[in-house]
């Protein structure tokens, strides 16, 4: 027992001299293993020195030996180090991660539908609770008006899931997945102006406005120029020349100048069709396209085609979404060309398309009308 004093008093000599911990072990190792009680009583001996480098001898005895009862007291040892403030390395101690986790939170969601003729849509926003189920954000906003209306309530998955069912069953335009990053955004947007609108924000709103802000983020872009890239859209004149055919497709098909905005001109191209003044076809079509490029000029201007270069861009971003790239690429060639000034020379396709699409709305109902009305007179 003497001879294990000395030579751990060499031990403590050679660590004080500087000597690598390879070289330490590499001698301490000719004392190891011979029987367990002599293991116990180097590891006692150690132990009495609160040393960085003692804790990792002790680490090294620890890997290498092969008797339970001496590795527990070794542990145990190491133990006693941490507790006098040495720093005991990484999986000496074998600390068992606890069985039960922490519950952690799902991230968010997010969805938005197409955009009508107005400028409106629907935004959902879930926002998962640990261990209570979902927040469900859903709201209608507009952008010429803001918030148009919110509310939130809370729900577990089997409620969310059968609420989005009939959601989808319900509304006219199909939803697709969205960043929630980004609807919260298009959320914040939509209060501000209703703010700047003066208009009083629905209540909803207000109880939730913090956990929106949580999840926003500011972007500088919409989101479809994540998935599309731009400068080959805008210099693809094939891709421009279908822009007059994009109000045939289904999402578009809705799409209409506003009521009070187009009437004149429709009244305009019913006057010239009704009048008494003999005009031939040629007189009548060339009256016809000054009535309309007169509404391109009118209701067009450059802060109106900064809402539909809006729209449209988000537009592209559920075409996109829906698996309709073609058709994706269009609405946002159409929207990138309104940046450009209006001409009415070579006038932009969508936009004389959509006022010629509104004027003849407008007319068929007139036409329908008069027909009906004609019908109740009744012959002599």
């Amino acid at each position: 027992m003497e001879d294990i004093h000395k030579f751990i008093e060499r031990v403590k000599g050679d660590i004080q001299d500087g000597k690598s911990d390879e070289e330490i072990f590499q001698s301490l190792q000719t004392l190891l293993g011979k029987d367990p009680e002599t293991d116990e009583k180097v590891t006692e001996l150690l132990v009495s020195t609160p040393d960085a480098k003692i804790a990792k001898l002790l680490g090294r005895m620890l890997g290498v030996s092969k008797e339970k009862k001496v590795q527990k007291i070794i542990k145990r040892s190491l133990y006693r180090l941490k507790s006098r403030g040495i720093t005991i390395e990484e999986g000496f101690l074998g600390e068992r991660k606890p069985i039960l986790h922490p519950l952690k939170a799902e991230p968010p969601k997010g969805y938005a539908s197409a955009i009508d003729f107005l400028g409106q849509r629907l935004l959902l926003l879930v926002s998962p609770r640990v261990g209570r189920g979902w927040t469900v954000m859903q709201g209608v906003i507009s952008d010429s008006q803001g918030l148009v209306d919110f509310s939130g309530e809370e729900m577990n998955r089997k409620e969310f899931t059968g609420f989005f069912e009939k959601l989808q069953e319900k509304i006219l335009f199909p939803i697709v997945e969205m960043e929630p990053s980004y609807v919260a955004f298009l959320y914040a947007q939509a209060y501000r102006l209703t703010l700047e609108k003066r208009m009083t924000p629905p209540q909803g709103y207000l109880l939730l406005k913090s956990e929106i802000e949580g999840i926003k983020k500011e972007c500088e872009k919409p989101l479809i120029y994540l998935f599309l890239q731009a400068d080959k859209i805008a210099g693809d004149d094939w891709i421009l020349g279908r822009a007059e055919n994009l109000l045939k497709n289904d999402l578009f098909s809705g799409w209409r100048i506003e009521e009070d905005q187009i009437r004149p001109y429709a009244d305009a191209v019913w006057e010239a069709e009704e009048s008494k003044i003999v005009l031939n076809q040629a007189q009548k079509e060339a009256r016809f396209q000054e009535i309309y490029l007169g509404a391109l000029s009118a209701l067009f201007s450059e802060e109106r085609r900064f809402l539909y270069r809006r729209r449209l861009e988000e537009m592209a971003y559920v075409l996109f979404k829906l698996g309709r790239d073609e058709e994706a690429k269009i609405s946002l060639a159409v929207a990138i060309n309104l940046e450009k000034p209006l001409n009415l020379i070579q006038p932009d396709p969508f936009l004389f398309q959509l006022v010629v699409k509104s004027i003849f709305v407008l007319l068929a109902q007139a036409y329908e009308k008069k027909t009906k009305e004609l019908s109740l007179i009744v012959k002599p």
